[in-house]
């Protein structure tokens, strides 16, 4: 039988393979290859140190403004919406000494419960779909009330209204998943983004019930000019700052 002996290629990178697994480094030796100012940019992953110098997604060692080359990134790396193996798709250059190495994520999930390890989805995504309920209400509220207010007619008083139940309805289920991405994702730490959002998001949720109660009472309450106007507005700052600092924290501002 004729067995095809392995090419020239094949062969060095099986060579080059073994090389790299036998390379150690510490983390201090990783720091240094932050492809900043034309250095490589390598990033560890599961105990393997990867060279991501040639990613276009890693333009001066940082990724998504987020994940910074020259570190190991086991624990932030499996939080990201792509799978572990997107890293693979590039050369190995070492593997990080033991001493060193981060803990894997996998290794703190095991914490977790059983339904959010088996559906990473369950862990990852809620909150981000969830949030954008609260946020199109609020800013369909407003929309429907310039326009109540510009042209009149009961079909757009009635979106006013018909904005602010929904948002009164489906703000508690935002709030559910963000304590629960809190919970999980951050570990309940108290940053000041965090903060923000938990003092927020129950005050928008406050205006939605306010102004469908309010409604429920007074149904020609925006007709005849009371303050329910003035209320329904007052929810876009609101709106819009917990928007922005939910932004900030799925792609951070920072250089």
């Amino acid at each position: 039988m004729y067995t095809q002996m392995p090419t020239n290629d094949a062969a060095a990178r099986r060579k080059e393979t073994r090389m790299a697994e036998t390379k150690t480094f510490t983390l201090e030796e990783l720091a240094r290859f932050d492809g900043k100012e034309g250095r490589p940019a390598y990033v560890a992953q599961g105990g393997k140190v990867y060279d991501i110098t040639a990613s276009k997604l890693w333009k001066a060692g940082r990724h998504m403004n987020r994940h910074d080359a020259g570190a190991d990134l086991s624990a932030e790396l499996p939080h990201a919406p792509h799978g572990n193996d997107r890293l693979e798709r590039y050369p190995l250059v070492g593997v990080v000494a033991p001493e060193c190495a981060v803990p894997h994520a996998q290794d703190r999930d095991a914490e977790l419960p059983w339904l959010l390890r088996k559906s990473p989805f369950l862990r990852r995504h809620p909150h981000p779909m969830t949030v954008h309920f609260p946020i199109g209400f609020a800013t369909g509220a407003v929309f429907f009330l310039v326009l109540f207010k510009l042209f009149g007619g009961a079909f757009l008083e009635s979106g006013v209204h018909a904005m602010n139940l929904a948002g009164a309805v489906f703000t508690p289920v935002a709030l559910a998943t963000g304590l629960a991405t809190w919970k999980y994702n951050y570990g309940c730490t108290l940053v000041r983004p965090v903060r923000i959002k938990l003092y927020l998001s129950p005050v928008l949720w406050v205006q939605f019930v306010a102004c469908a109660v309010w409604f429920g009472f007074d149904p020609a309450a925006l007709s005849t000019g009371s303050g329910l106007a003035l209320l329904t507005f007052s929810m876009l700052p609101v709106m819009g700052v917990l928007g922005f600092i939910g932004a900030t924290l799925t792609f951070p501002l920072h250089d």
